[in-house]
């Protein structure tokens, strides 16, 4: 565990601190001065100096806090050397069909399901693919969780890249899929290969056993996640609607029929649990570290509150800290 700084030159205004205590020896030196000239007793050096010191720890607080501080933990990263999982995302452009203008597309919610999945898996290296009429790579699989989440930030998008030329550009083609067994979308040597299709499952009708046989006989684990709610539609900046119409949910009920793993969006759960039967148990390598990073900055500056009251609060109004005895009640 490690504590680095963002900002380590702001940490200077903590310096500020040292003012109230420097005017507070000033004028303690003179009232002393007075005190003996009158013969008066000196007060206690804490009634004298409390105010002066909380507000001196309350400027180091938040000269902490400015400088930033975060701390930093690491762990060993293991990840299964036998098992892969590849996210392919449906980048078509009826992934932006939603409920209602300014309601979540399914394109994000297949995201923020990419996200969850990933977070639920540690040990499996995880890549991301696009789908439409073909299937590209965006990430082959890495343990680097960091790049995962770059991806569906920054690099996934619809239409991005563009699908292949085609008289109908608005429909998947899970013909496309097979892909994944046939090229080196996985590591060499990787038996188990899990492929994840995030999609409205909107597809052009294709051989869905022979493409099934194809992708186990390779080694590729085919499940599939349909991203469709009753009444989505695509809508413009304005709020205007396009011509298109959801189709009707059987898509899972075809692919099931052909043996496929289909879900629902809702099924989160029965997803990981698929996935997780399918790839067993398998032996781990160590990838490297795990690195977290929390900021106590936030922290630091709540507890700068704390000085703050003893310098805001009259002295009188501060609640007493000092046991008072009940008195005895004669029974």
């Amino acid at each position: 565990m490690s504590v680095t700084f963002g900002a380590p030159l702001a940490a200077l205004a903590g310096l500020a601190g040292a003012i109230p205590i420097a005017v507070a020896l000033l004028r303690e030196r003179r009232a002393g001065r007075v005190r003996a000239e009158l013969s008066l007793a000196a007060p206690p050096l804490r009634a004298r100096l409390s105010r002066p010191v909380a507000l001196a720890c309350a400027f180091a607080l938040l000269g902490v806090a400015a400088a930033q501080p975060s701390v930093h933990r690491s762990q060993r990263r293991l990840v299964r050397s036998d098992a892969q999982l590849l996210v392919a995302l449906d980048n078509s452009r009826s992934m932006l069909a939603a409920a209602a203008p300014g309601a979540q597309p399914r394109y994000r919610r297949a995201v923020a399901f990419a996200r969850r999945l990933h977070l639920s898996l540690p040990r499996l290296a995880a890549g991301v693919a696009s789908l439409d009429n073909r299937l590209l790579p965006y990430l082959f699989p890495t343990p680097d969780e960091r790049a995962f989440d770059a991806v569906l930030s920054q690099a996934y998008g619809i239409q991005r890249p563009p699908p292949r030329f085609d008289l109908d550009h608005w429909v998947t083609t899970f013909g496309a899929l097979g892909q994944a067994g046939t090229r080196a979308f996985f590591s060499p040597g990787v038996r188990k290969r899990v492929l994840v299709v995030l999609s409205d499952a909107e597809t052009r009708p294709f051989a869905a056993r022979a493409v099934l046989d194809e992708l186990r006989h390779r080694g590729v684990i085919p499940v599939v996640v349909r991203f469709w709610r009753p009444g989505e539609r695509i809508f413009r900046a304005g709020g205007a609607a396009e011509s298109y119409r959801a189709t009707q949910p059987r898509e899972l009920v075809a692919l099931r029929a052909a043996g496929w793993q289909a879900f629902p969006e809702s099924s989160f759960g029965a997803v990981v649990g698929s996935i997780q039967r399918a790839v067993g148990a398998g032996p781990v390598v160590e990838a490297g570290y795990l690195g977290r990073q929390t900021s106590i900055a936030p922290a630091l500056a709540l507890a700068a509150l704390g000085p703050l009251l003893l310098v805001l609060v009259p002295p009188g109004r501060l609640p007493s800290l000092r046991y008072r005895p009940a008195p005895f009640a004669a029974k």
